[in-house]
């Protein structure tokens, strides 16, 4: 399985807390949060590792160049984009078949994560499966609406969740590059990454199923990183 992952934001809110390195390299246990997920990505059948990284970002992109000096399958794809959909779309472009695309803050239980590749490998050519979770800590989280035949069919960013049971996206997209092409083959021009999942559930012929994940959650501020380690240690 081929992963993409995004670190091409600037991470504003760790700068005012007054972090000194880019978000993707904030440690986890003294090693970077990037490392961190790599390493898990590397327990499961990984293809190649593409990282959409803000070009901007000098100590981030030399610290991936380590990376792949240690042989690890890396691919830095340095990146100045107007958005987070552009980000995935740029980080993923070649790509044409199933990949898993993350945020480099990404936080999940790795045994799930692998049942979850799983599911992604034998899903459909012509479905998305994205990653929702019932554990709810961002404060403005993206929810999601399932359909009573079980598909997503819309999301909702902030604000109100929808009527029913509370699910949110867990930040996990289960794609390919036949589904990425889908959207802006419409003549649609997605805003964000929040804006692409809306936009592929409601307006787009791609099925969008959901995968539950237990726990999920992204890594923002240094509240998020002790409650990261907290998750992690308890999962060693």
């Amino acid at each position: 399985m081929d992963y993409v992952i995004l670190a091409g934001g600037l991470g504003s809110r760790f700068v005012k807390e007054g972090y000194e390195v880019p978000k993707p390299l904030v440690p986890l246990f003294g090693r970077p949060m990037i490392g961190v997920l790599i390493d898990t990505l590397m327990r499961t059948d990984a293809g190649r590792i593409y990282v959409g990284a803000n070009a901007r970002m000098p100590q981030l992109l030399e610290y991936l160049d380590s990376l792949r000096g240690e042989g690890l399958p890396v691919e830095t794809r340095p990146i100045v984009t107007d958005n987070s959909f552009c980000t995935l779309k740029a980080a993923s472009e070649g790509i044409e078949g199933k990949f898993v695309a993350m945020t480099c803050d990404a936080i999940f239980p790795a045994d799930e994560f692998r049942a979850y590749v799983e599911a992604v490998k034998a899903a459909p050519a012509d479905e998305a499966l994205m990653g929702l979770t019932r554990f709810v800590e961002d404060e403005s989280p993206l929810y999601a609406r399932i359909s009573e035949g079980g598909e997503v069919i819309d999301y909702r960013y902030g604000g109100v969740p929808f009527e029913g049971d509370v699910i949110v996206s867990a930040g996990l997209y289960g794609l390919s590059g036949r589904i990425m092409d889908e959207v802006p083959r419409l003549g649609l021009h997605p805003e964000s990454l929040s804006d692409f999942q809306r936009l592929l559930a409601t307006s787009s012929p791609v099925r969008v199923m959901p995968y539950e994940f237990s726990v999920a959650f992204d890594v923002d501020n240094g509240n998020d990183r002790v409650h990261a380690e907290e998750f992690l240690r308890e999962c060693r």
